[in-house]
């Protein structure tokens, strides 16, 4: 396949020059929307003959992108690449604070706004973001005057003059000059445990990356891709390139609309966090449980503990192909972003799915080392890329270098983790002997205890999260003499173990003494592997919808270590002197977007 070079020449070889009715679709608030070819490409022509007739520096302009997935998020990408400005994401579940300081950090004196909600928000802050001069708005309703810098997307595309041909083969030229080299956009981290750093990713980080993540898949035969994942995570964008650049059209949604978006638009394959995957199968077990004796029995085969190397009998193919309907069509799963529970891996690989996991970081563009239809192990996230560099260093962190490192960080917000010409990831992880990579957790997670004696936090939650009954685990006692814990409970599988066990709680009472026992239980048999010292001896819960504070989770679903320490002090001061657990109790904020 064809080297990329840079995002502007993937515009032009591989959207421009096909000739499609459906490439981008979209049920959005009034009704589907469908982009073909002809309507994407003549809308990021207007919107990027508007941003070039600005007088904005005509290189390296900041400008912001604020939506959920939607087609239109692409026209904003692609025409903000082809005038040779830096895009900026920023998370449409974003706090306010949040987004301002994203915004002044960045600098970025334009920003595209999806729709009433995102303008709502960001109306209050304007009186301390006197840079922003310009605001494209994707829907209409929320378009103020132009006197005032608004603008909206629908009018610029019906008021660009020519027909498209005409004005593409105008543009070609000058946004073909676009060198490897530029920044091709800034990318905050998640802040799990510090303030948002801005990565600088160039034209030709990219565009490598992305190449290398290519020649390792084999699905280029897929008809189409849903994408749900949030696309101000480099992630999930590097994922739709590589849709526009195999032809693949694209469908959007919510992943919590999972149920109502897959027998719409019938994918073949869809990015995913381990979560989606983990709230996928526990839905399919509810149906299960549903299904009449006989066919429950054929369904539980896919539930019971197995490894992905076990082969299928006939039983096993019947309840894959029940699940397989479940899901409308889809054949592969792209997973990154968390370690993924081995044994929801198994559990899909049964039912004939196919799992790619990926591994990397923002600050490497994405993609370090990616799994391979049929080459993989189980717990493994795959081999590195071809043509970069990964090593393991002596304390044990996995160190990469290549053309997929990043710049650096903008505004010279914090200093580039690099060692001897090597960027250190953070991460710790082991390589075996056929070269495939493991990461086992993450070096600032590490806890001393009050004793000397060093517990890896990471290794202890991912086992803890084994159980069915948490959806997810935060490991604490650091300068303590022993470990405890937060538990979030999954609700759902509470209830239903309750129903399972005929415990009188209805509706589930966490500090009842058998729910309580029944956690003690899950508890211990998921840490008995660990050392006596490394074991959680006390814990407390933390209601499900903490995880609705964009303060405390970011984006990609990752507990924000530092935020929830601060926010829970005295709970967590609390753990060390109640023998009980006890339910922290969470002050209702402002409605999610999730």
């Amino acid at each position: 396949m064809e080297k990329t070079g840079t995002l502007n020449q993937l515009f032009f070889r591989d959207i421009a020059s096909r000739q499609t009715e459906r490439l981008l679709t979209w049920n959005g608030p009034d009704g589907p929307v469908t982009y073909s070819n002809e309507r994407f490409v003549r809308s990021v022509l207007a919107l990027q003959a508007f941003l070039r007739g600005r007088g904005l520096d005509p290189q390296g302009e900041r400008v912001a992108i604020f939506s959920p997935n939607r087609p239109e998020w692409h026209v904003a990408d692609f025409a903000v690449l082809l005038a040779r400005h830096v895009v900026v994401p920023i998370y449409p579940t974003l706090s306010p604070a949040q987004v301002e300081y994203l915004l002044r950090d960045s600098g970025s004196r334009v920003i595209v706004l999806a729709g009433i909600r995102e303008w709502e928000l960001l109306q209050p802050l304007l009186p301390r973001l006197p840079q922003l001069r310009w605001f494209v708005h994707l829907d209409r309703a929320s378009a103020g005057s132009a006197e005032d810098g608004h603008v909206s997307l629908e009018h610029l595309a019906a008021a660009l003059e020519g027909d498209t041909a005409t004005v593409l083969e105008q543009a070609r030229q000058e946004c073909l000059a676009t060198e490897p080299s530029e920044v091709a956009t800034i990318v905050y981290t998640s802040g799990t445990t510090a303030s948002p750093k801005g990565v600088l990713l160039t034209h030709g980080n990219i565009a490598f990356d992305l190449d290398e993540c290519l020649d390792r898949l084999s699905f280029r035969g897929a008809r189409q891709s849903l994408s749900v994942l949030p696309l101000a995570h480099v992630f999930e964008r590097i994922l739709c390139y590589g849709y526009f650049r195999m032809g693949i059209p694209i469908a959007y949604g919510d992943p919590h609309a999972l149920r109502e978006l897959l027998p719409l638009h019938r994918p073949e394959v869809m990015g995913c966090v381990p979560r989606i995957l983990e709230k996928m199968r526990d839905a399919i077990e509810r149906q299960i449980e549903e299904l009449p004796r006989w066919k429950r029995r054929i369904g539980k085969r896919l539930l019971r503990e197995r490894s992905v190397e076990e082969p299928p009998g006939l039983l096993d193919r019947l309840a894959a192909g029940q699940v397989r309907r479940q899901l409308g069509g889809l054949r592969y799963f792209i997973c990154g972003g968390a370690w993924l529970n081995p044994a929801v891996e198994a559990f899909f690989r049964s039912a004939e799915f196919r799992i790619l996991q990926g591994y990397g970081m923002t600050e490497t563009s994405p993609v370090i080392a990616l799994s391979e239809l049929d080459r993989f192990k189980p717990g493994s996230v795959g081999r590195p890329l071809d043509h970069i560099e990964l090593r393991i260093a002596a304390d044990g962190e996995i160190e990469t270098r290549g053309p997929h490192v990043m710049r650096g960080y903008y505004n010279d917000s914090g200093p580039p983790p690099f060692r001897d010409g090597w960027l250190a990831t953070g991460d710790l992880g082991r390589l075996d002997e056929d070269g495939f990579l493991f990461v086992t957790g993450r070096k600032k997670d590490m806890l001393v205890l009050s004793n000397g004696k060093k517990v890896f936090s990471a290794e202890l939650e991912k086992s803890l999260a084994r159980s069915r009954l948490i959806q997810d685990v935060f490991v604490i006692g650091e300068g303590r003499n022993y470990v405890a814990a937060v538990i979030v409970p999954d609700e759902e599988n509470l209830a239903r173990a309750i129903r399972e066990q005929n415990i009188r709680s209805s509706p589930p009472d966490l500090l009842s003494p058998a729910v309580v026992a029944l956690f003690r239980e899950e508890v211990e048999r998921n840490q008995a592997s660990f050392s006596n010292f490394e074991r959680v001896k006390r814990f407390c819960f933390l209601p499900e919808q903490a995880l609705l504070d964009p303060e405390l989770i970011t984006p990609t679903q990752k507990m924000r270590r530092r935020a929830l320490e601060e926010k829970f002090r005295d709970a967590i001061v609390r753990v060390y002197e109640s023998p009980e657990p006890f339910l922290i109790p969470v002050v209702p904020g402002p409605p999610s977007a999730r």
